[in-house]
């Protein structure tokens, strides 16, 4: 006694009927609706411009506006890390395109800048903040978290760097002080002696010749009673002129 035959059967005999079922009727809509983003992003479609036409495609909304860029910036954009430098940016097929975009970004109060290069538009952000909040606003949480912590990283090198730079010239300018006021100190003991010196020349000249490492603050410190560093100051001027004056004095007798 024949059987009939199975729903399986039935499919694989009847190919068109398969065609219909539901599962299968959208892949065309699909087909058809991936072609058209498609050829929108190469720009063969008429792209969207002005704000009429943002209104029209429902931009006007935050929420849609902003999904709108997200998008962009998935298939079009680049961003570069911040140990190199601050640049996002999203490259477009048309100036029209382009002109949107940046308007959107506008829209959302950050500050945008437009450029041809070769055969794209290319609309950028520079500013390091505006990046940060671009990201957050496209949800990208993890990756602002991510910005800001080597942008925190970056400064916190400079600022060591400049300090440490710093401390290195004013380190340098130190012991090039002091070196110039050993000489002045030595050509007076050889030449006078240091105890022929005024007591307060005196006790500065040999703090210096004992310490000669010691800033000026530090050295009006080891004295008894201390003294500030602008009467060190004040005591190393004057022995510097009193070694200048025996200087000039060698000269002149040459």
């Amino acid at each position: 006694m024949p059987q009939n035959p199975t729903q399986a059967e039935q499919n694989r005999a009847s190919p068109k009927r398969q065609a219909l079922t539901p599962g299968t009727r959208a892949r065309p809509y699909l087909l058809r609706r991936l072609f058209y983003l498609r050829k929108k992003l190469s720009g063969t479609e008429p792209a969207l411009s002005g704000v009429e036409t943002a209104s029209k495609a429902g931009l006007d909304d935050p929420r849609n506006r902003r999904s709108y860029l997200r998008g962009i910036f998935l298939v079009r954009g680049s961003l570069i890390s911040p140990v190199r430098g601050h640049h996002l940016e999203i490259a477009l097929p048309t100036q029209e395109q382009a002109s949107l975009v940046r308007k959107l970004i506008a829209g959302e109060g950050l500050k945008s800048g437009m450029v041809k290069r070769r055969s794209a538009w290319v609309v950028y952000l520079k500013d390091a903040d505006d990046i940060s909040q671009f990201l957050a606003l496209l949800g990208a949480t993890r990756s602002v978290l991510r910005y800001e912590d080597i942008r925190v990283q970056k400064t916190v090198k400079s600022s060591v760097l400049r300090q440490m730079n710093m401390d290195k010239a004013n380190l340098s300018r130190s012991v090039e002080s002091s070196v110039k006021q050993i000489e002045d100190i030595l050509l007076l003991d050889e030449e006078i002696g240091l105890k022929r010196l005024p007591r307060a020349l005196r006790e500065i000249a040999e703090a210096r010749l004992n310490n000669p490492e010691l800033t000026m603050e530090e050295l009006g410190q080891t004295l008894n009673p201390p003294i500030s560093k602008s009467a060190v100051n004040h005591r190393i001027r004057r022995i510097a002129q009193k070694a200048e004056s025996l200087r000039n004095k060698y000269k002149r007798e040459q």
